[in-house]
């Protein structure tokens, strides 16, 4: 696939979180359907890591590089969380006035900013690989990001002056200028691209593991984290069929 068209694919699947936030705009499903999208989200996430990122980096890398490198990829993304300020939900927060909420709610906006960079260069990288694996990675990414701005929204419910839709810009450009960089290093560095496909598949792992499962646990729904994760099973495999 040409780069342009790679281009408005990921851009596509970044904008899905205006639906996300559209969604939670106008219904508060409550506790249970945040605890479905979190859920449906990591499980997503965990699946393209390990059904399909990490093989086709061993099968063109071979194992111990791929490790390597997914080591790299989760170590990349644990610096960026531990520089860059910022939260995912709100769950913790008490006696927070309107100001403390409006910081809090920038915080949780970075956070979607760091999730969503090291999604988009995994695109360009997927579609390095083969054809097959970057549609599966777009369309994952897609419907996990609905979830992703659904949760913002919720978290961020009196947050005035369309801050979650410029919250969701940010996250769609985010999206974009990952998969522009993976674009980049690939059309220069193509015979490498085993390691971008580890690395990629390193950052989602400890997004997965780090923030999203951890989001899903705090809201103490196990009924729906398990029909989250169903639903991201079924769905993935569905994806895989055709």
């Amino acid at each position: 696939m040409d780069n342009f068209n790679i281009i408005i694919l990921s851009f596509i699947a970044g904008a899905a979180t205006f639906f996300g936030v559209w969604l939670g705009s106008r219904h508060n499903y409550g506790e249970k359907t945040a605890a479905f999208g979190a859920s449906f989200a990591a499980t997503i996430m965990l699946l393209i890591s390990g059904v399909e990122l990490i093989p086709a980096s061993i099968s063109d890398g071979g194992l111990i590089k791929s490790s390597i490198f997914v080591i790299i990829g989760v170590s990349l993304i644990a610096v960026a969380n531990y520089i860059v300020p910022h939260l995912h939900t709100f769950h913790d927060i008490k006696n927070c006035d309107q100001k403390c909420m409006l910081r809090a709610s920038y915080l949780i906006a970075i956070g979607l900013v760091l999730h969503d960079f090291p999604e988009g260069f995994a695109i360009p990288a997927s579609f390095g690989s083969s054809t097959s694996l970057g549609t599966v990675v777009i369309i994952s990414s897609f419907l996990h990001n609905i979830p992703e701005g659904y949760a913002m929204t919720v978290a961020s419910r009196g947050i005035k002056g369309g801050f979650c839709y410029k919250s969701a810009a940010f996250s769609t450009l985010a999206s974009l200028s990952g998969a522009i960089l993976g674009i980049i290093l690939i059309g220069n560095f193509a015979h490498i691209n085993s390691i971008f496909l580890a690395v990629a598949a390193g950052a989602m792992l400890y997004i997965s593991f780090h923030e999203l499962i951890p989001m899903a646990l705090k809201h103490k729904e196990k009924t729906a984290m398990l029909w989250g994760a169903a639903v991201a099973l079924i769905l993935f495999f569905l994806l895989g069929l055709i």
